[in-house]
């Protein structure tokens, strides 16, 4: 027992803990090139932040010491958490997500990895040795002082040049988009540049990328079908492409979906979500807008009050009722102090309608769909309804008196057949309503569209991706995770067309508007039109990093440590790989997109440039 006590207190317990812990969170965040060097060189590092406090004069500094080391373990756990679902570590910038997170905590108990949680098994035993260790120090030669602070002054320096890295080289690139400590640190020096440094683009550069985006045929198919007519915007929550049109176990998944796919409705089924870390906000945002999200937080908060011209605003213009109706609480994402900038008259939350069925969190789709068409039919004037649907939403929790699909033995208590069973019931709300418009004799004057916000089942984790692989017949990759429904059904149009073209939500904004013939006047739009257009394109700013892209045949990756030769480019649809070399172009264009976007976004451009045509 002894040897035992004399070992847990022995420098080399404590080196094989911080080597453990290391191994552990490469492991659980997928770093597989270089792992023993990143190990080295973070057990360097909690090395310093060890001898730091050992040696340093503070009073109290070991319950400092504790708290220190125990919120880094804390960042760590978060790390996993984060890229078991966001497939990146967190940002100093995704600090604000604490709150989002805790309101929906049935969501975040589902992503945890019991794994994550043998980062804190280390803690007690590091503390009993701080003690003994700050106490030895104390009793050391000067000399070894001396000698401790010089070693710790040289380490800290290299550290820090390696952050800074001046020389640009991708070897040290990659080590600190790997490495816990440096991709902490350097975060949070890219958070302070970014928030310090001037705006990068000029109008006029802004102006052009927006130019050269429009693809404007002579006359547009499509064009003012819908207008005159009221619009249903449905954004439904974490529906993905690979459910429509598909069968599960003999039965439909979508048959409502389905059945108006087959008449009077345009379908886009190579349609992505180019969402940023505001997920369903960002994706509303970007639809309505056609703008993209950041990777910095979502937009609602970020630009709240800035000046906006996207699809409320444009239809206020044209005489219509703007409203926007979502079963769960007003304040969630900022929605209540964002929507009157987005253009929107009136929004109906969870507090204003009735509660009488909580599926999840909130209201579920049936009760806020069977609420809704009342509203509707109260409304004088041509209306514009956005939608937003709950029952979806992670975990997929639904009570077996909901559940309607027969899933297989294999299927019963994992996140697929779960997944399957929510989607089946949001289908369901949707016909429904469908068959309520009719009664309330709203039908046949209201063009209705539907897409997804985002995913729901990831592909990086492998149940989830087995389970998938299986259903669709081939490997389940992020062509087909970030793959999201888009309809728009025009009722009595005898409209019939699937539409190939490659876009996202970044496209919406100019599509809807050529079939309710709206003027898109304002200069700032960086989607277009899906229904004319014949070279796809779509940006990504989450789950793959900036600079990933889609177009009509191939999805490209961006690599990890953002080294554009070890990227990964294949073809939509099969997983074949291809030469990401001959991508170099439109990974750049990838950039410029996302930066424009911003930098409309940082300079309130639209602001300017309303206010120049008033003047």
């Amino acid at each position: 027992m002894k040897k035992i006590k004399e070992f847990i207190l022995s420098p080399y317990c404590i080196s094989a803990l911080f080597a453990l812990k290391m191994m552990i969170y490469y492991a659980l965040i997928d770093v597989n090139r270089m792992e023993l060097i990143l190990i080295l060189i973070s057990m360097v590092v909690w090395g310093i932040i060890f001898m730091f406090f050992g040696r340093c004069g503070l009073k109290r500094k070991r319950g400092i010491f504790l708290t220190v080391y125990s919120l880094l373990s804390l960042l760590m756990f978060s790390d996993t958490m984060y890229y078991n679902y966001y497939n990146q570590t967190v940002s100093v910038r995704q600090l604000w997500q604490a709150k989002a997170v805790t309101a929906v905590p049935a969501s975040f108990i589902a992503t945890l990895i019991p794994a994550s949680f043998l980062l804190f098994v280390d803690i007690p035993f590091v503390y009993n040795y701080f003690k003994k260790y700050s106490k030895k120090f104390n009793n050391m030669k000067p000399v070894y002082h001396t000698e401790l602070k010089l070693a710790f002054y040289l380490v800290t320096t290299i550290i820090l040049t390696m952050i800074a890295n001046p020389f640009s080289s991708a070897a040290i690139a990659r080590v600190n988009s790997m490495e816990f400590f440096t991709s902490h640190v350097g975060d949070i020096y890219e958070t302070i540049t970014d928030n310090l440094a001037k705006s990068e683009m000029d109008e006029e550069e802004i102006l052009e990328v927006v130019e050269d985006i429009v693809q404007e045929p002579i006359i547009p198919k499509y064009y003012q079908r819908g207008k005159g007519k009221n619009l249903v915007v449905i954004q439904l929550e974490a529906f993905q492409d690979f459910v429509i049109n598909s069968s599960y176990n003999g039965q439909e998944i979508t048959p409502n979906l389905n059945k108006l796919i087959e008449n009077d409705t345009i379908y886009f089924n190579q349609y992505y979500s180019n969402t940023g870390k505001g997920n369903t906000a960002d994706a509303e945002f970007s639809s309505l807008n056609s703008l993209y999200p950041i990777i910095n937080g979502e937009i609602y908060r970020l630009y709240e009050d800035n000046t906006f011209h996207g699809l409320p605003w444009l239809m206020r213009e044209e005489g219509y009722r703007v409203f926007a109706v979502h079963g769960y609480k007003g304040d969630f994402w900022n929605r209540e102090a964002a929507y009157p900038y987005q253009g929107f008259e009136d929004y109906i939350s969870m507090e204003d309608l009735n509660q009488d069925d909580i599926i999840g969190m909130g209201i579920s789709d049936k009760s806020m769909f069977e609420q809704l068409v009342p509203l509707l039919s109260n409304e004088q004037t041509p209306f514009f309804s956005f939608v937003i649907t709950l029952t979806n939403h992670h975990p997929f929790n639904l009570d077996e008196g909901h559940q309607s699909l027969e899933l297989l033995e294999e299927d019963i208590d994992t996140k697929f057949g779960s997944y399957l069973q929510t989607v089946r019931y949001t289908d369901e709300a949707i016909g429904q309503f469908i068959t309520d418009l009719k009664a309330a004799g709203l039908y046949d004057n209201t063009v209705i569209a539907f897409y997804g916000d985002h995913h729901g089942l990831n592909c990086g984790m492998e149940d989830v991706r087995e389970s998938v692989s299986k259903f669709i017949g081939r490997i389940y990759d992020y062509d087909e995770m970030l793959n999201v429904p888009m309809l728009i059904h025009i009722p009595n149009s005898n409209i019939k067309e699937t539409i190939q073209t490659t876009g996202g939500q970044i496209d919406f904004l100019p599509t809807i508007a050529n079939i309710m013939g709206l003027t898109l006047d304002n200069k700032l739009i960086l989607g277009q039109d899906l229904s004319n257009a014949s070279q796809g394109f779509v940006a990504f700013t989450t789950y793959l990093f900036e600079g990933s892209f889609a177009n009509n045949e191939v999805m490209f990756q961006i690599s990890r440590e953002k080294v554009f030769e070890e990227s990964r480019a294949w073809r939509i649809g099969t997983n074949e790989e291809v030469d990401v070399l001959q991508y170099n172009e439109e990974y750049e264009k990838a950039l410029l997109l996302k930066k424009t976007s911003k930098e409309i976004l940082e300079q309130n451009l639209m602001y300017k440039l309303f206010n120049d045509v008033q003047e």
